[in-house]
């Protein structure tokens, strides 16, 4: 399975924008009583917040195209995507609400989200043209579409912003996320085509094809166009596939505090590596590093360290493996 990135590459996400708080050690909810907890956390969330983010952190030149509006929560969020190098590529909407999640944890990991939409409904109505991105004149880009789902008046653009993307030179990726409205297929199929890599994760691909079993789900996706597939399987790793050759890819096993944004920080993970120079199957073996190190932290970006940091963890677990 190959494939490259130029180390010139700049990289430009679209998706969601929510401003997390993270309630880690919710158990139960008691109406009409107090519930003591572990901690309560702000973070930045949404899957292309939390991707641009995870690539800022990783070190790789990213710009992000997303939605927030002119309130505090959005004011916060754009403040610490900035603050890891992150381009922002919009500007607050006025008179309209910051999305909002709030995420209670429980002591196994477990998560369930209360989320207020907000600007998210109506963001990104349009075919994205990528003239505000600050694309590179002359030097290579890619493309990263973080769950076209999370945005209701998006995913009917989805497949055009790809075909876009790819007139403009850039390679393509796209990262699946969950569809609440069931729609899945109707919306995705037309961009399966146009993406160099597909990031999927078990649940969501049996959605897709109607398999179970993983060498199913992704023989269904490379027939409905897709070319190479990374079937993310949680604590079991990766499989990546192309049309020739599948690999499996082993993940770390760590202490899990919270998975909220783990798929994420994988997608981010794997680019950046490929960024790097890795090889897809090194690139992949770190993208689960960097998932590795995400879940062991309350909240999608705590728990993410810099490139040669991941490097020197990686070491460390093998050295005590």
């Amino acid at each position: 399975m190959a494939f490259a990135l130029s180390p010139d590459c700049r990289f430009v996400v679209s998706g969601n924008l929510v401003r997390d708080t993270i309630v880690v050690g919710v158990d139960r909810i008691v109406y009409g009583a107090t519930t003591w907890v572990e901690s309560i956390l702000p973070s930045i969330g949404g899957n292309g917040a939390n991707t641009a983010y995870g690539l800022g952190v990783l070190g790789a030149p990213v710009t992000l195209i997303s939605a927030c509006g002119d309130d505090e929560a959005g004011s916060a969020s754009i403040a610490q995507l900035e603050s890891v190098g992150v381009d922002v590529a919009f500007h607050p909407t006025p008179d309209t609400a910051t999305a909002l999640t709030i995420a209670l944890v429980n002591q196994q990991g477990e998560r369930a989200f209360l989320h207020q939409p907000g600007v998210n409904r109506t963001a990104l109505a349009a075919p994205l043209s990528f003239e505000h991105a600050h694309i590179p004149v002359g030097r290579p880009w890619h493309y990263h579409l973080a769950n076209p789902f999370a945005l209701p008046q998006f995913r009917e653009h989805a497949a055009q912003s790809l075909t876009n993307a790819q007139r403009l030179g850039a390679t393509t990726s796209l990262d699946t996320g969950w569809d609440s409205k069931g729609r899945w297929l109707d919306d995705l199929a037309p961009c399966l085509p146009l993406v160099d890599l597909l990031f999927v994760n078990d649940r969501e691909a049996e959605m897709l094809t109607g398999f179970r079993e993983a060498g199913q789900m992704v023989a269904a996706l490379h027939r409905l166009g897709a070319r190479r597939v990374v079937l993310k399987l949680g604590e079991q790793g990766c499989l990546l596939s192309d049309e020739d050759d599948r690999e499996v890819i082993p993940a770390y096993h760590v202490p899990v505090a919270d998975t909220t944004g783990a798929g994420d920080a994988f997608a981010a993970g794997m680019l950046a590596a490929l960024f790097r120079g890795l090889p897809v199957i090194q690139a992949a073996s770190f993208a689960c590093a960097v998932a590795g190190l995400s879940v062991q932290e309350p909240g999608a970006v705590a728990g993410l360290r810099g490139y040669e940091a991941t490097h020197a963890w990686i070491c460390e677990q093998e050295a005590e493996s």
